[in-house]
This record gives C-alpha cells, sequence and structure tokens, in this order.
C-alpha cells in the first residue's frame, strides 16, 4: 500500500510542512537541513517551541494520540525529510504491547498539556 510507505520530502526555506490545528497525517525526520516548531498566541505573536535538526523527529505526538498539531512547522533554509505516513506508524503502534501504548499516550497528553500551560503563560 502507497499509504504506508516512507517517502521523502524535498522543502525550501520558509516552506509550511503543517500548520497548528492540521489533523496529524504524517511524522517527519529531518535528513538535512532544519525545522522550526512554532505556536501562534492568536494575537499576532509567535513563539518558537524548537528547532528540529538533522536526524531529528517531530510531529509524532499528533499521530499517538490522535489530537490536531498543536503548533506549525516550516523548513529553516533547504530542508529534506522522511515522511513516515499515519498509516506506517499506525502498523508499528499496533505490534506494540497495550501497556506501552497505553503509557504513551498518557505521556503525549500530559506532555500536550504542560505544554499548553507553558505557552499560555509565556504568550
Amino acid at each position: 500500500m502507497a499509504e504506508d510507505k516512507l517517502s521523502v520530502l524535498q522543502l525550501n526555506p520558509g516552506d509550511i510542512i503543517f500548520a497548528e490545528g492540521d489533523a496529524g497525517d504524517a511524522a517527519y525526520i529531518v535528513e538535512s537541513g532544519m525545522v522550526e516548531i512554532s505556536k501562534s498566541s492568536g494575537h499576532g505573536a509567535s513563539l518558537m517551541l524548537a528547532t528540529i535538526k538533522a536526524g531529528e523527529l517531530f510531529g509524532e505526538m499528533a499521530l499517538i494520540d490522535s489530537s490536531p498539531r498543536m503548533a506549525a512547522a516550516r523548513a529553516i533554509g533547504k530542508t529534506r525529510v522522511i515522511v513516515i505516513p499515519k498509516a506506517a506508524f499506525g502498523k508499528l503502534l499496533g505490534k506494540t504491547d497495550v501497556v506501552i501504548r497505553t503509557i504513551l499516550t498518557t505521556v503525549m497528553d500530559r506532555l500536550r498539556q504542560q505544554t499548553q500551560r507553558n505557552i499560555k503563560n509565556t504568550l
């Protein structure tokens, strides 16, 4: 199936990978370049949450807990990412023990809550 195969995405500076609120349809590994993760205040301000470098994963939270994207991701400079579609991620997660899946989902929920509190206090 094509929807569960990994692919590579070439990005130019400023290209948006996903927007805040988007459905999580993939996770990504930066092969080269960098990606900025940022959150909007809703009042025109933006808070940079992280800079993702080569070898690092991002976008996984929305795949683990099926929540909308809590932040936006955009390429900083020329960037190449490996795309891990939701179907491929789901197959791997489905092979994981139910206890581990429950722990992972709980950790993601707590991380989202803490991040939201931190952002609210910062913006």
